[in-house]
């Protein structure tokens, strides 16, 4: 009898553990997400729309990684901030606006729009003068510390070219 008077006890301890538990493991979550979207917007607006790649070394790992359509451009802060400087040189008032972003674990999906105006050479293609407006899509990594350490990147080349003035010339086949 005495063991049955001792199970509604037991059971009410392990609810309050339990739910303890799941609180904590809520709170852990949200303040991952919180410094996420901190980080994000730092990448965003400090680096990305003022120009500031210096700051990518308070919210990204050294080895920082950068995949464009496939193809690495960047495996350090350094290297990234490079690949950054090509385009602040093209385009001055470069401007990027995420207009979605979905949060999954250490994971960020981003739908964004880019717009500038071509005044300076861009790689070594010289200024047109054109402005642009290209829409693509960002997988951002992030580690157990918030910090982001790769992102993949995906935009048409083809219709930023185009918009800058350039076309493609069929091949010659004899």
């Amino acid at each position: 009898m005495r063991y049955i008077a001792v199970i509604p006890v037991l059971l009410f301890v392990l609810l309050i553990c339990c739910n303890r538990q799941q609180k904590h493991e809520q709170e852990t979550l949200l303040a991952m997400e919180s410094t996420i979207m901190n980080n994000l917007g730092a990448f965003m607006d400090s680096c990305w729309n003022k120009g500031n790649s210096e700051s990518l070394a308070t919210i990204s790992t050294e080895n920082f990684t950068r995949y464009l359509n496939g193809i690495r451009v960047a495996r350090s802060q350094k290297e990234m901030q490079a690949h950054m400087a090509v385009y602040f040189t093209a385009f001055p008032d470069l401007e990027v606006i995420f207009d979605s972003v979905n949060i999954k674990d250490n994971k960020v999906f981003m739908h964004w729009t880019s717009t500038g105006t071509n005044t300076g050479v861009f790689g070594e293609f010289p200024a047109t003068g054109k402005k642009v407006k290209i829409n693509g899509l960002s997988h951002l990594y992030f580690d157990d510390m918030g910090m982001l350490y790769q992102e993949d990147v995906y935009f048409n080349e083809l219709d930023l070219l185009q918009q800058l003035g350039y076309t493609l010339n069929p091949p010659i086949v004899h």
